[in-house]
């Protein structure tokens, strides 16, 4: 029985923001002032807690900080807009959440559902829950995460295979087969956002000055139970106040704006998307939406998404090819789904596996190598390989790089060249991304480093020649690699090819200000394949042990390989 019917007390509902960062397509907020408008006397709180060891928050760049926390003012703005105005609030959930319930008699709350099983996420869900049955508070939870629900509830994925999470499709293209017997493939319409009218009038005099949204990075708490060296990227008010160069700003408003400009109002380039064709070398214009950061932190729904697209597609011209799933715009919001899906199912068989190797049923385990200079080097854009750095550089400007260049630096970071486990790289991505995202961030990681669902090891980007083709005068290297910018295009990729006369007049000095290579790519390719190789074997020989022992295989899962396996990598000297 709701905390509104034992009482007879009018409802006063608050509407918890977590990821969901938009008013449009909100069925939870729509909740919230349903309830409030029900009885007379209702009230709504919009909510948003300032909570330092969540995802988005733990791990995070000074640009993120930003980013976030300008989607939390944008929100507001748009809630005051209609007469009403977003409380923020900071700490711990758990603790504030029962604070705000007692000072305002609330009696429902309102929360997007985290489907994914992440684990801190999960956590301070099911305290919350408690805490709010303790209070008499009644929870509501609305799945508007991604296009279709993940788990096992009416219209979800989980219940459309049987309602056992273990057995969701594990390839996209029989993903797209489940989606395509949901509802024949529709996806349901978008809500619209609430307008002035539908909010009660309540006076906030009381708490005007109160609650108001975080005006600086630095304003965000210190994680609770973490020490300097625990977490990372950190950062000072000094970094704060000169990072100011992300690939775009947060907010609801500016997300819309954003996918009126990439894609409503271009009806024929939308038609005919290709998301493997598009450059990674752009220097001006990005040659894609970059609608992941919004879609990331919620400040556009997927479903919104979805039918803009739908609609541009209709709108282009007969004359246009158009392109399909999975490599169309349609396809890319496929591929987020799916991505969350198999999040949600890893979780459901080992909670917490997801983003990591041991008792993952979707990774297999390969002896990595761990060298923390190779990793810095890495990080830092110190590869001593243009394209490389170039692609690392941006990614610490700008908080964004094009989905090539990640594919790029992933796998050289991992089987391609350094050795380095897929673990570390997906974290320092957790860290640096402005579309940071616990789903997509890992899968990908996995894909990349042939650790699951891509097992075409022997197919290795060059850090060579991958780009020289698309980029031959290294226009993107040449910006973000700026010590570089006076080679001839023929050097551009390779410098440690010219000789000291054409260095020297660019002003370059390899070794001192700028690195050389910090691997030999033809040498250490060729063993990273044949040490993968080795670990497929040892893959194969655990599935077949665990079939003749009448267990269940090992897609991957258990205990990390023996250390004594792994051999370090080969560095230049």
């Amino acid at each position: 029985m709701s905390a509104l019917k034992s009482t007879g007390d009018a409802a006063v509902s608050m509407h918890w923001f977590r990821k969901g960062l938009r008013l449009h397509d909100n069925p939870g907020l729509l909740r919230a002032l349903s309830l409030a408008n029900a009885s007379e006397g209702g009230k709504v709180y919009p909510v948003y807690v300032v909570d330092a060891n969540c995802y988005q928050l733990l791990k995070c760049s000074v640009l993120r900080a930003k980013f976030l926390l300008e989607c939390v003012q944008d929100l507001d703005d748009g809630l005051r807009a209609r007469g009403s105005r977003l409380y923020v609030a900071a700490g711990d959930p758990v603790e504030v959440l029962p604070e705000l319930w007692k000072e305002w008699g609330v009696t429902h709350l309102t929360h997007e559902a985290d489907e994914t099983g992440e684990p801190y996420a999960l956590e301070r869900d099911g305290a919350v829950r408690k805490a709010a049955k303790e209070a008499g508070v009644e929870v509501m939870e609305f799945h508007s995460e991604t296009l279709r629900p993940l788990g096992n509830v009416p219209g979800g994925y989980v219940a459309n295979v049987g309602g056992n999470a273990s057995g969701v499709p594990g390839t996209m293209s029989s993903f797209q087969a489940l989606l395509s017997r949901i509802d024949r493939g529709s996806i349901p319409k978008p809500l619209d956002a609430p307008g002035k009218g539908d909010f009660p009038e309540q006076s906030s005099s009381d708490d005007e000055d109160k609650y108001l949204p975080l005006e600086h990075p630095c304003d965000i708490p210190w994680p609770r139970g973490y020490e300097m060296s625990d977490i990372g990227p950190v950062w000072n008010r000094e970094d704060a106040n000169e990072a100011s160069t992300p690939i775009v700003k947060g907010g609801e408003s500016l997300a819309l704006q954003q996918l009126q400009k990439t894609v409503s109002a271009r009806p024929d380039w939308t038609a005919s998307f290709e998301k493997p064709k598009t450059s990674c070398t752009e220097v001006s214009t990005p040659s894609t939406t970059v609608l992941s950061p919004y879609l990331s932190l919620g400040c556009l729904s997927p479903r919104t998404a979805w039918h803009a697209v739908a609609d541009a597609n209709k709108r282009a011209s007969s004359k246009t090819n158009r392109s399909k799933p999975p490599v169309s715009l349609h396809g890319q919001l496929l591929w987020r789904d799916f991505n969350n899906l198999i999040a949600h199912s890893a979780n459901a068989q080992h909670p917490g596996s997801w983003g990591r190797m041991a008792d993952n049923p979707y990774c297999r385990e390969v002896p990595w190598s761990s060298d923390p200079e190779m990793l810095a080097a890495w990080k830092e854009g110190r590869t001593g390989y243009p394209w490389i750095d170039a692609c690392m550089n941006q990614l610490r400007t700008e908080g964004w790089i094009h989905h090539l260049g990640r594919h790029a630096v992933a796998c050289f970071l991992t089987r391609g060249d350094l050795w380095q486990s897929w673990e570390v790289g997906a974290d320092h991505f957790e860290g640096e991304l402005l579309d940071a995202d616990y789903a997509l961030n890992n899968f990908n990681w996995l894909w990349l480093s042939c650790s699951g669902f891509f097992y075409q090891y022997f197919r290795c980007y060059s850090p060579v020649a991958f780009q020289k083709k698309n980029d031959p005068n290294g226009n993107y290297i040449r910006k973000w690699v700026p010590e570089l910018a006076q080679l001839p295009a023929k050097y551009i990729y390779e410098p440690w090819t010219a000789n000291m006369s054409i260095l020297k007049e660019a002003g370059v000095k390899l070794g001192k200000n700028y690195p050389r290579p910090i691997v030999d790519h033809k040498v250490v390719s060729k063993e990273n394949m044949s040490k993968m190789s080795l670990a497929y074997d040892m893959h194969k020989d655990k599935v077949a042990g665990a079939k003749k022992n009448g267990k269940k295989s090992p897609s991957s899962g258990g205990k990390a390989p023996p250390k004594k396996k792994a051999k370090k990598q080969t560095k230049l000297k």
